[in-house]
C-alpha cells in the first residue's frame, strides 16, 4: 500500500510538472506572437490569452502589453487601440494577481488620461500592490493631488479617483488614512464621499492612532472633523476619546497659523475638545484647560468669542477634580473682585459661573476670596452664589 501511495504521488508531481511546462510553452508562444503582431492582432492575442485555460500563467504577457503601450506613449493620443490594449493588460494583471506588473501599471498614470485604462490600472493595483510601500505611496499621492485640485475648484476624473479610493481601501494600509480622511471632507458628491468613507473604514490598524495622526498633521479644518469622528465612534473607549480630545486641545492651543480661517478652525477645535474633556471629567488635562481658560478670557475681552464660550470654558475647568483648577478659578475671582473694588463692572453671569465652579470643586483654597466677595459691590445673586459656595467647601 505504501508503494502504491508513493507511486501515485510521483505521478501527480509529474503531471503538475508537465502542465507547468505546457503553460510555459503556451506563454512563450503568446509572447512571441505578440511581439511581431499588428495592433489589432495584439489586442486579439490578449483577449485569447485572457480567456484560455492557461490565463493564470499569462501575467508576463499582460505586463508585456502594458509595457508596449508605455514604451510607445507618443502614439497614444492618435490611436485609441493603445488605450484598449493597456486596459486589457491592466485588468488581467489584477485578475491573475501578477505582482511583478505593478510598476508597469503605475507608469500608465504618467502616459495616458484615458478613464477606462486608469480605472482598470487602479483596480489592479489594489490587488497586486498589497504590502508594497511604493505602490501605496503612489496611490496616496495621486489621491492627495486630486483632492487638492478639487479643493481649488477643478474637477478630477471621478471614475479614476473612485477606483483609486477603492484600491486604497483594499490595500488597507494605515498610511492611506489621512488622504482618505481628507477625501471624505473636501466636498465631493455624496457617492464619492461614501466611497472614500468605505475605503477609510477598511483601513487596518489602530483607529485611535490614525485619528491622532490627522489631528497632528492635517490642516486645521480637518482636525476638528477628526476629533468629532473620534467622539462619535463606537470603536473607541471613553478613555481613548478623552485622549484624542486632550491631544486636540493641546494642538489647538499651541499650533501657529497666520490666516483667519485656520485661526477660527483651531479655536473651534479647542472648544470642542474642552467640552469633551469636561464631559469626561478628564483631570489629566487640567493644565491644558487652564491654558484654554487664559486664552479664552483674552478672546472674550477682545470680543473674539462670546459669553457662552467663556461660560463653557469655566464649566469644563470646574468639572476637573483638581486643586490646580480651583487655584486658577480663585485667581480669576481675585481679578474680578479687584475690578469691583475699583468700581468697574464685569459680566455678572461670568462672575457667578466662576463662583459656582469653585463650589463644584469644593476646594478650601477659595475660602478667603469667596468670603470677601460677599462684601463687595455685587448684585445679590452673586453674593448669594458666594455664600452657597462657601457651604460646599471641603475641610
Amino acid at each position: 500500500m505504501r508503494r502504491l501511495l508513493s507511486f501515485v504521488i510521483v505521478l501527480c508531481v509529474a503531471a503538475v510538472a508537465v502542465q507547468a511546462q505546457d503553460a510555459a510553452k503556451v506563454l512563450d508562444t503568446f509572447r512571441r506572437n505578440f511581439a511581431i503582431a499588428s495592433l489589432d492582432v495584439k489586442i486579439q492575442i490578449l483577449q485569447d490569452a485572457a480567456g484560455g485555460k492557461t490565463a493564470s500563467s499569462m501575467g508576463p504577457l499582460f505586463q508585456q502589453a502594458v509595457d508596449f503601450v508605455t514604451d510607445n506613449s507618443s502614439l497614444i493620443p492618435t490611436d485609441a487601440r493603445f488605450n484598449q490594449l493597456a486596459a486589457i493588460g491592466a485588468e488581467q494583471i489584477g485578475i491573475v494577481n501578477y505582482a511583478a506588473g505593478r510598476d508597469s501599471l503605475w507608469k500608465l498614470f504618467g502616459v495616458t488620461s484615458d478613464t477606462q485604462t486608469l480605472s482598470k490600472a487602479a483596480t489592479a493595483l489594489g490587488v497586486v500592490g498589497t504590502g508594497d510601500a511604493g505602490t501605496i505611496a503612489n496611490l496616496d499621492r495621486y489621491a492627495d493631488t486630486q483632492n487638492s485640485l478639487y479643493a481649488s475648484g477643478k474637477t478630477p476624473d471621478v471614475a479614476v479617483l473612485a477606483a483609486v479610493f477603492q484600491a486604497l481601501g483594499k490595500l488597507g494600509d494605515p498610511a492611506s488614512f489621512p488622504v482618505l480622511f481628507a477625501a471624505m471632507n473636501v466636498g465631493y458628491s455624496d457617492a464619492m464621499t461614501g466611497i472614500a468613507r468605505s475605503a477609510l473604514l477598511a483601513i487596518n490598524g489602530d483607529f485611535s492612532a490614525m485619528l491622532q495622526g490627522v489631528v497632528k498633521e492635517r490642516p486645521a479644518a480637518e482636525k476638528k472633523i477628526a476629533l468629532q469622528m473620534a467622539l462619535d465612534s463606537d470603536k473607541l473607549s471613553d478613555d481613548q476619546k478623552a485622549g484624542i480630545a486632550e491631544l486636540s486641545l493641546d494642538i489647538g492651543l499651541h499650533s501657529s497659523v497666520s490666516d483667519a480661517a485656520s485661526k477660527a478652525a483651531l479655536r473651534d477645535l479647542r472648544f470642542a475638545a474642552a467640552a469633551s474633556l469636561g464631559a469626561h471629567k478628564w483631570s489629566h488635562a487640567t493644565g491644558l484647560l487652564i491654558e484654554h481658560l487664559d486664552m479664552t478670557i483674552g478672546e472674550f475681552d477682545k470680543g473674539l468669542v462670546d459669553r457662552n464660550h467663556l461660560l463653557d470654558t469655566l464649566g469644563n475647568l470646574g468639572a476637573m477634580n483638581s486643586h490646580d483648577a480651583a487655584v486658577r478659578l480663585t485667581q480669576y475671582l481675585v481679578l474680578v473682585n479687584s475690578y469691583s473694588e475699583q468700581g468697574k463692572t464685569y459680566d455678572e453671569l461670568v462672575v457667578t459661573a466662576v463662583i459656582q465652579n469653585l463650589a463644584a470643586l469644593g476646594d478650601k483654597v477659595a475660602f478667603d476670596d469667596l468670603m470677601y466677595t460677599q462684601y463687595l459691590n455685587y448684585p445679590s445673586t452673586v453674593k448669594k452664589a458666594a455664600r452657597a459656595a462657601l457651604d460646599k467647601l471641603k475641610w
